[in-house]
């Protein structure tokens, strides 16, 4: 772990260790130092920033972009359909970047969403943990998504190429880490959930498990949306209320289609 370039750190104790035996270090460190090199640019991840609101206004989606970091989330007086109003919002910028052209902002701890109560609105800061997605993952991520969330085994496939990159996994991997992730994902139906950290981790172990079993690596990219992912699921379980992903998915996805 003393390896985990800054500002990646804060995010370790989220990461099961298996991961660790189950990624292509050498081009996930590459990478991560390259994110690393940008991260005190200011400039860079203000004119980002600033695309990303414009995006978020096109999509019509209510997220404020804020210029400076915001009070951290504070949900405690707030009723639980506040809080779920809140949630949607923060769902929907996830998937509003996953199905976007742009770069992917990686931090959506809680720390950077604010609620103004008077006003209704939701505010983010970008922070400069961000980077650009090759675009045929972000592709295959999507193709994930619509493979639960629409029952498209075409689809899914795509996404679960994700799994066994560049390594030839043992006989049947596919079958049994597709199970896996439908364990994570649930049944695909427009069921709200409770988002639990505990649980995100305890299921991902078990993913990364089966990889590290049966040979197969993953894809680099996966440890960057692993971060993104991480702090998608601290802010959401800190709302305290159930929600429905697959709504959220399916609102980005009209927009993008």
């Amino acid at each position: 772990m003393r390896l985990t370039p800054e500002p990646f750190r804060d995010f370790v104790p989220y990461t099961s260790l298996s991961a660790l035996k189950v990624i292509h270090t050498g081009r996930v460190l590459k990478r991560a130092l390259e994110i690393v090199q940008q991260y005190g640019s200011d400039s860079a991840r203000t004119s980002r920033a600033q695309a990303l609101a414009k995006s978020l206004s096109t999509a019509d989606l209510a997220i404020e972009i804020s210029p400076a970091p915001v009070a951290e989330l504070d949900v405690s007086a707030l009723s639980p359909e506040t809080r779920a109003t809140i949630g949607s919002r923060v769902l929907g910028l996830y998937f509003h970047q996953l199905h976007g052209q742009g770069p992917w902002f990686l931090d959506l701890r809680p720390r950077h969403f604010a609620w103004d109560a008077a006003r209704r609105t939701l505010s983010f800061f970008p922070s400069g943990l961000w980077y650009e997605p090759d675009p045929d993952f972000r592709r295959r991520v999507q193709s994930l998504y619509q493979g639960f969330y629409r029952h498209d085994q075409r689809a899914l496939a795509a996404g679960v190429e994700l799994y066994s990159w560049d390594s030839r996994p043992l006989a049947g991997f596919s079958q049994r880490i597709e199970q896996l992730l439908r364990d994570h994902f649930g049944a695909g139906e427009a069921t709200e959930i409770h988002f639990s950290i505990a649980q995100f981790r305890a299921t991902f172990d078990r993913i990364f498990q089966e990889t590290a079993n049966s040979r197969a690596k993953l894809h680099p990219e996966l440890t960057f949306l692993g971060v993104g992912l991480v702090g998608l699921y601290l802010t959401l379980e800190h709302l305290h209320v159930p929600l429905d992903p697959r709504r959220a998915f399916e609102a980005s996805a009209a927009v993008r289609d």
